[in-house]
């Protein structure tokens, strides 16, 4: 069994997420510790200044992080700041709107027992469709694998962070500029080593539209000194991913074969 804590993020006001969070995760034997989500509709323009650099962020985006994009952000960080303050080894951090499949208890059951490789963060599931391209690294059980994608997959709908990643992200992690999926997978900016188990062993659940919002992904029109900016910064980005997970896949490839000693 995973003997680690499985942190559920819940809004207070969101019953139904709440029970239904409770719901898939009993269905499949495992039982959640729920941390309640911030709202970010509660925090005032004072605070959110405090917290987000707003100059670095349009440098990086053609829009402000929303509210709720910042209420996200510190719901996760609520989290990581938990699992550093309480020693935990490492723990499942989920957000409410998930459905459990029967794989997910065989795979925690792996990661906890297995000998796996270097890592600080697994991706369990995510909440769009998403083609994913990946490398095996190897099988957790008779039809999930360890995997390392070969892009980013921004979504925090499901995962495994060790102590070391949760520390190593919120040294990184401030001021805010990005929203937390997309900071979390910066690898090449802050170092954390992120795989991933195909097929997801959570999927998001259709019963629950995004709290962010569909605006999120808007690309209002903004002056052409900036644009040029980020798509400097953005082919930067491109070609520090390409080596980052070139090298990583170096590492995988020689972490099986001693592994095969």
């Amino acid at each position: 069994m995973w003997p680690f804590p499985i942190f559920v993020i819940n809004l207070p006001r969101s019953e139904d997420r709440r029970s239904s969070a409770i719901t898939q995760l009993a269905r499949v034997g495992l039982a959640p510790t729920l941390v309640a989500a911030v709202d970010g509709r509660t925090l005032d323009s004072v605070e959110i200044a405090r917290l987000v650099d707003a100059e670095g962020r349009l440098r990086r985006a053609p829009k402000p992080l929303s509210p709720a994009e910042v209420g996200c952000y510190l719901s996760h960080r609520t989290v990581l700041e938990r699992i550093v303050r309480e020693g935990t080894p490492q723990a499942v951090v989920m957000e409410d709107d998930f459905l459990a499949t029967d794989e997910l208890p065989p795979v925690l059951e792996s990661i906890a027992t297995r000998t796996l490789p270097p890592y600080d963060m697994i991706k369990l599931g995510i909440s769009e469709a998403q083609r994913k391209t990946f490398t095996p690294i190897l099988p957790l059980t008779g039809t999930s694998q360890l995997v390392r994608h070969h892009n980013v997959v921004n979504s925090n709908l499901a995962y495994v962070i060790t102590r070391a990643g949760a520390a190593r992200f919120l040294a990184y992690g401030e001021p805010i500029r990005y929203p937390v999926d997309v900071a979390m997978n910066r690898s090449w900016r802050h170092g954390l080593d992120i795989l991933g188990v195909r097929p997801w062993p959570v999927l998001p659940n259709p019963a629950f539209a995004s709290t962010i919002g569909p605006d999120r992904f808007d690309n209002p029109a903004s002056p052409i000194g900036r644009r040029l900016e980020r798509r400097a910064r953005k082919a930067y980005d491109s070609l520090a991913k390409r080596l980052d997970v070139g090298a990583r896949l170096k590492r995988d490839a020689a972490w099986r074969e001693d592994q095969g000693k």
